[in-house]
């Protein structure tokens, strides 16, 4: 259970917040029961189902986050080791970085197609850090950034998908930088068909040209920001 790995991390955190759309699968009486074994605060975040998006489920857990940085993890993303969190949340001590987020392994035993093998390998094939102030390429599937941006700069709930990218896209604008963290691994697969993944990777293409297309705000550009990196 995710509960139990989070508990087994070198770099502990402060508190473990749970936004829960779900309706009646026990995710509530598993957090109550977690929650006095647990060597860190562990709070349920209700959502009404009806309500629910990436996005809008994002902006309720930093709003409701007590710490200055903030950490994302997807419901069906597990990590892949004990070094998962200190890992993540390394680069950020930098504060030209505004967001950092994991590398994606395929769960052992899952059984993948062709076309997710080599997504997976091609998105995270490195195992090094990569920091970049252009590119933005970010994933809310295991992810942390600064919560004042997130406040300022809140995840645009009109997107049902690619909200990450957008918020990257955003704050590379004002000079910021995002990070990607090879060291940080999450076990996150999909047992989709080869045809179904290859549909998404191009639906995927056709809504980062939308939002790059969109009209975007001036940036407020940060004293001393740079605008490119490696």
């Amino acid at each position: 259970m995710t509960l139990r790995v989070l508990d087994e991390q070198t770099f502990q955190a402060h508190e473990v917040l749970v936004v829960d759309s779900s309706a009646g699968d026990g995710i509530a009486e598993v957090v109550q029961d977690h929650a006095p074994v647990s060597e860190f605060a562990v709070r349920r975040v209700p959502l009404a189902p009806e309500k629910f998006s990436y996005p809008r489920s994002l902006n309720l857990g930093v709003q409701h986050a007590m710490g200055d940085i903030v950490v994302s993890l997807s419901g069906d993303a597990t990590p892949a080791n004990a070094s998962w969190l200190g890992e993540l949340v390394a680069p950020l001590a930098n504060p030209e970085i505004a967001g950092a987020f994991s590398r994606q392994v395929a769960r052992p035993g899952m059984p993948l197609s062709w076309a997710e093998r080599f997504r997976l390998w091609w998105r995270y094939r490195f195992q090094s850090t990569m920091v970049r102030y252009a590119d933005p390429l970010f994933s809310n599937a295991s992810s942390a950034f600064r919560r004042d941006l997130a406040l300022r700069i809140p995840f645009d709930e009109t997107l049902v998908e690619l909200e990450d990218y957008a918020w990257a896209r955003a704050v590379q604008r004002e000079g910021y930088a995002i990070a990607y963290v090879g060291k940080s691994a999450v076990l996150h697969s999909h047992g989709a068909s080869s045809l179904r993944t290859l549909w998404r990777m191009l639906y995927y293409v056709y809504l980062r040209m939308r939002i790059d297309a969109r009209p975007q705000p001036q940036p407020r550009q940060r004293e001393g920001a740079q605008n490119e990196g490696g």
